[in-house]
């Protein structure tokens, strides 16, 4: 009984930081027998204004002048029994019509708020969660954290009774629902909000618990930072949530955040690029990267100088909280990778972007390749009547990789005629490349007979021209001559058209393979 005497009266009006005392202290003794040591701020509407500390915060409390059976100063004064005969000699030179008209409106606003307070229900438990204000105009996200937080505080023990503001209509602001609600024999209250968070794309969410135990009510708070576009997601990522209502309940959720352990690394020679497996270049060494887990884990470290790779290894076990350390002595590694696919035959593709019909092939099943740069390696595979794969494969910088590939066969109708429709393409294509690249030849051959045929008409030339300076004429050195020169120009114009016959035709394939090729 005393306890909740006690609850009824002490109604958290606002919290207020200060550095020193604001009032005289004085001696409390409360109608229920309670005495308590405070500091007299004032007497305003029949409210009477404490100060004291709590968890050394300077706390003003407003509480109903009538709960009260005395206010006394360090002098003996009674400042309540004082303020009371004042306001009875004022009030007896009210006129009895006022009196009247006071008792009137007294008895109307007894009954309005006798009427009010018949319209709130019962409490179904002594922990009370009022619904979380909602400053983001987003309903549906209010009701899933409320259906969120109500669900923890049922598993975490406490029965509790779930109400909106508007459940208690004749009240505006949290100090006034913690008195109705105190009256109604709650013991603990949760007010919650959602709010944006300037410049940034995130909400906060905020909870206060109110506890009303012996002494002056504990206040406990949380806050928690969420994205807005994956809200509750985010919420319940990594125990965020979980946390968030723990540290209201003022319990320890410690064991519950992210601990981070180190791995400190060097190399010899330094400057070596560190990785873990299936992850790409962490940093160069020395070099300390952070875990979130105590799992054993490799460190990969590899030196590329003049084409030339140097590479180690080394497995480390993190503590949770501490740095471990280690060292490595790099050496020369020459890693290869072997991609192995059944059926063999299979065309390597990059493997960002589409297959098309002029993607260039990397090479063909059975295939090694020297690892320079060792890290996440992806590629694509391609044979007709089979599925495409998509292959990804970390190399580590001190051993050879061999992948092995089981290729499913293509059942899909669609897919198969897409396949046959690429093979065709690929088919031309492959053909215009061979006959331009055959086309070359005759066109080099063709310009070497006209090359020839036009050394055979100079020799002509130089025939004639002995001809037009012989002084005998018709002899048989001269008749030799003759025959030379025309022998020299039958020559030339065979060769000039073999070689111009080779040219067009190396010309023609060559513009024939052009035009299938694109």
């Amino acid at each position: 009984m005393k306890s909740t005497c006690f609850a009824l009266i002490l109604l958290l009006a606002q919290i207020l930081l200060a550095a020193e005392p604001q009032g005289p202290s004085v001696s409390v003794e409360l109608l229920s027998g309670t005495k308590q040591k405070a500091q007299f701020l004032g007497i305003e509407n029949d409210t009477v204004q404490l100060g004291g500390y709590i968890n050394n915060k300077f706390t003003v409390v407003r509480i109903a002048k009538d709960k009260f059976k005395s206010i006394v100063d360090p002098s003996g004064k009674d400042l309540l029994q004082a303020r009371d005969s004042v306001a009875s000699s004022v009030d007896s030179t009210a006129t009895e019509a006022d009196s009247a008209a006071i008792a009137k409106d007294s008895s109307q606003a007894s009954s309005e708020d006798t009427t009010k307070s018949t319209n709130i229900q019962a409490l179904s438990a002594p922990t009370v969660l009022v619904s979380f204000e909602d400053e983001i105009a987003d309903s549906v996200l209010v009701l899933q954290i409320n259906a969120l937080a109500s669900r923890f505080l049922l598993e975490s023990g406490e029965k509790i009774h779930v109400l909106k503001k508007k459940d208690i209509p004749d009240c505006s602001d949290n100090i006034c629902l913690q008195e109705k609600l105190s009256s109604m024999g709650a013991t603990t209250i949760y007010f919650g909000k959602i709010s944006p968070v300037q410049k940034r794309d995130s909400l906060k969410l905020q909870l206060v618990r109110v506890v009303y135990e012996e002494e002056l009510p504990t206040i406990y708070k949380s806050e928690l930072e969420i994205s807005r576009s994956k809200a509750v997601s985010d919420a319940l990522s990594n125990d965020k949530l979980k946390i968030f209502l723990l540290e209201a309940q003022g319990k320890d959720a410690s064991d519950l955040k992210e601990q981070k352990g180190y791995l400190y690394i060097e190399t010899d020679p330094e400057g070596a690029t560190l990785s873990r497996p299936e992850e790409n270049a962490l940093c160069r060494s020395p070099c300390t990267i952070p875990v979130t887990d105590t799992a054993s884990t490799t460190i990969y470290a590899y030196w590329n100088v003049d084409q030339h790779l140097w590479g180690g290894s080394v497995t480390m076990r993190p503590v949770m909280g501490d740095t471990v350390r280690s060292s490595m002595k790099l050496k020369r590694v020459n890693p290869e990778l072997k991609v192995i696919t059944s059926p063999a035959g299979a065309e390597i593709f990059p493997s960002k972007g589409k297959i098309t019909k002029r993607s260039k092939r990397i090479g063909t099943t059975p295939a090694r390749y020297p690892i320079l740069e060792p890290g996440s390696v992806q590629f694509k595979l391609r044979k007709f009547g089979f599925r495409d794969s998509l292959v990804a494969v970390y190399v580590p910088p001190v051993s050879d990789v061999t992948v092995n590939v089981e290729m499913a066969p293509e059942t899909r109708f669609g897919e198969i005629q897409n396949q046959q429709e690429w093979e065709k393409a690929r088919k031309k294509i492959r053909i215009g490349h061979t006959m331009m690249g055959v086309s070359i030849a005759p066109i080099i051959v063709g310009a070497l007979f006209t090359y020839l045929g036009q050394m055979d008409y100079e020799d002509a030339k130089d025939v004639k021209d002995e001809l037009n300076y012989s002084a005998s004429i018709g002899g048989e050195s001269y008749q030799k001559k003759v025959k030379e020169n025309k022998d020299l120009v039958e020559k030339g114009d065979q060769k000039t058209i073999i070689g111009l016959t080779l040219i067009g035709t190396g010309i023609l394939v060559l513009g024939v393979g052009f035009f299938i090729s694109f």
